[in-house]
C-alpha cells in the first residue's frame, strides 16, 4: 500500500485551501455584480484613498460618479460621504468626496459628510444614526463591487433597511485582489470578529 508523502499531502491542502478561497471570492464577486438598487432615503458612499489636496484617487471618483448618477436618476434624496482622516497628513476622504459631488452638480445641502468613516462598520453605524434622527429607514449603498455584499450586511447590522447597492461601471486590475480580500471579510463581518478584534486591540492599548 503506498503511502502519500508529507510534502504532496502538504500540496494538496494548499490547492484545496486556494480552490475553496477562489471560490469564494468569485461568489462575493457575483453577489456584488448582481445587486441593484432601489429608491432609498439615503446613499452611503463609502471612502477610499485621497490625494494630499483631497483629490479622490480614481476608484473612488469611480464611486463617486455612480453615486452621482443614482442622485440625478431620483434613486436617493440625500448623499452621506463617509471616510476617513489620514493622521500624518491631515487629508480628508469626505471633505474630497463632498466637493467633488458639489463640483459635479450635486446640491451642498444634499450632501452629508462623515468625516469619521474610518472602516465600513463604522459608516455602516453613521449612517443608521443619521437615519434615525432624520426620522429615515432605507440606504443604498453605492462602492466597488466586489465590496457591496460586506457594506449591505453592515447596515442590516446596525439596523438600516438595505435598499441594494450601486456601484460604478469602470474596471480596475486592483478588483481581482479586492474579491479575494472580501472572500474573508464578508465572514467576519458576518461573524462580528471585526469587531471583538477591535475589543482586544483596544483592551492592549489601555493596559500598555
Amino acid at each position: 500500500m503506498t503511502r502519500t508523502r508529507p510534502h504532496t499531502r502538504w500540496w494538496r491542502l494548499v490547492y484545496w485551501g486556494c480552490a475553496i478561497w477562489t471560490i469564494a471570492a468569485a461568489t462575493v464577486a457575483f453577489a456584488g455584480l448582481l445587486t441593484t438598487p432601489k429608491r432609498a432615503d439615503l446613499a452611503l458612499v463609502l471612502g477610499n484613498t485621497v490625494t494630499r489636496g483631497n483629490r479622490p484617487m480614481p476608484r473612488l471618483e469611480a464611486r463617486l460618479e455612480a453615486a452621482r448618477a443614482l442622485y440625478a436618476n431620483g434613486g436617493c434624496a440625500t448623499i452621506m460621504v463617509s471616510g476617513g482622516i489620514y493622521p500624518l497628513d491631515h487629508r480628508n476622504e469626505a471633505a474630497g468626496m463632498k466637493q467633488w459631488l458639489v463640483d459635479h452638480g450635486v446640491p451642498s445641502q444634499d450632501i452629508e459628510e462623515d468625516p469619521y468613516g474610518d472602516d465600513t462598520r463604522a459608516s455602516a453605524r453613521h449612517a443608521e444614526a443619521w437615519l434615525a434622527a432624520h426620522d429615515k429607514h432605507s440606504v443604498v449603498a453605492v462602492s466597488q463591487f466586489y465590496h457591496l455584499p460586506r457594506a449591505r450586511l453592515a447596515l442590516r447590522q446596525a439596523g438600516a433597511v438595505d435598499a441594494g447597492g450601486a456601484y460604478p461601471r469602470r474596471w480596475f486590475l486592483r478588483d481581482i485582489y479586492s474579491s479575494y480580500r472580501e472572500a474573508l471579510g464578508y465572514p467576519a463581518y458576518w461573524l462580528q470578529l471585526d469587531g471583538a478584534l477591535r475589543r482586544r486591540h483596544a483592551d492592549i492599548k489601555a493596559s500598555s
